[in-house]
């Protein structure tokens, strides 16, 4: 048990930095698709439907411009790293703070 615990200390931050790029990765390729499906939706749902997907294109477009123009470098990886690693740091106390609560329960009881 305590080798495989200093394996996975060891490996963190590569599987982090790893899965920080492929994360970064699939959100382009769902911002690409999400466009294309709102262009699709605004000439097929008429007038009131084509306006109202038409401004949500336009919307998305200006505030995250074109998904051919996002271009991650290391620093976008790292940092979505970093974020990563604090949820998963903070969901790790959440558990120990559950099973303390539990604990404290049961010698109560």
């Amino acid at each position: 048990m305590y080798f495989i615990d200093v394996v996975v200390m060891l490996l963190q931050p590569t599987l982090y930095i790893f899965f920080a790029a492929l994360s970064l990765a699939q959100f382009q390729i769902l911002y690409s698709y999400a466009l294309h499906y709102l262009s699709l939706a605004s000439e097929k749902f008429g007038v009131a439907g084509g306006v109202y997907f038409q401004t949500v294109h336009a919307h998305l477009e200006r505030v995250l411009g074109s998904p051919g123009a996002m271009k991650f470098n290391f620093t976008h990886v790292l940092l979505a790293s970093v974020l990563i690693a604090a949820l998963v740091s903070v969901e790790k106390l959440r558990i120990i703070i559950d099973r303390s609560i539990s604990m404290n329960k049961t010698k109560t009881n």
